[in-house]
């Protein structure tokens, strides 16, 4: 079964499925792709360039999907590249953004005493088809590698998030976050790291995700 803590034997899979749509363009795009970077510079930090702890993906929807990085080291990124969000990606297709994040973890397993991977999906309003976006979230959520079925975190942006579908895509209620302003993900993403620094494991990480 998954290793239930995140070490460089027992690396951390996570996928960042951002909305990248109209409605974003502005700050809340700026603040996502400053919010990205100190991530990153995060996981570097806690890793000091020796080991891999993390593989990350990096996926952008709008009208269309686009895979940013796949499954690249926290030491191989450079944030300043793929981090260039600027709300010019028309539509909200976030079933695409999902479809992406399966084919990714279907091609990257994994091992079997990987820590758990996890999507964190982000958006400021609500999916074109909400029918599909629900069925891929379904579909994600039943994707079986070896390391281990994959946990959703859902985070909404702002006053016109649809809340009712973001809590059911979640893996749990509990794992819908909601972020007033576009600065408060400057807050957010850097923690997701650091939540790692807990040795908690895999509860640990999750409440320290609730309470930021």
């Amino acid at each position: 079964m998954p290793n239930n803590r995140v070490t460089s034997i027992n690396p951390w899979h996570i996928l960042f499925v951002l909305d990248d749509s109209g409605s974003m363009s502005g700050s809340p795009s700026e603040s996502l792709n400053d919010s990205m970077k100190l991530a990153i510079d995060e996981m570097k930090a806690l890793t000091m360039g020796k080991k891999n702890y993390f593989k990350i993906t990096v996926i952008r929807f709008g009208s269309q999907s686009s895979i940013l990085c796949e499954a690249e080291s926290e030491k191989d990124i450079d944030e300043n590249s793929i981090f260039q969000f600027s709300g010019e990606s028309g539509l909200t297709d976030m079933e695409a953004g999902l479809q992406d994040a399966i084919d990714v973890l279907n091609r990257n397993g994994g091992e079997d005493t990987d820590f758990r991977p996890y999507v964190f999906l982000l958006s400021d309003g609500e999916p074109d088809n909400e029918g599909d976006a629900l069925n891929a979230a379904t579909k994600l959520k039943a994707t079986t590698i070896p390391a281990g079925k994959p946990r959703i975190i859902t985070i909404g942006l702002g006053s016109d998030v649809n809340e009712n579908i973001m809590r059911k895509i979640a893996s749990n209620e509990e794992l819908y976050v909601h972020l007033q302003n576009p600065e408060d993900m400057v807050r957010f993403f850097p923690n997701i790291g650091t939540a790692t620094a807990t040795g908690g494991g895999e509860e640990a990480i999750e409440q320290s995700i609730i309470n930021i």
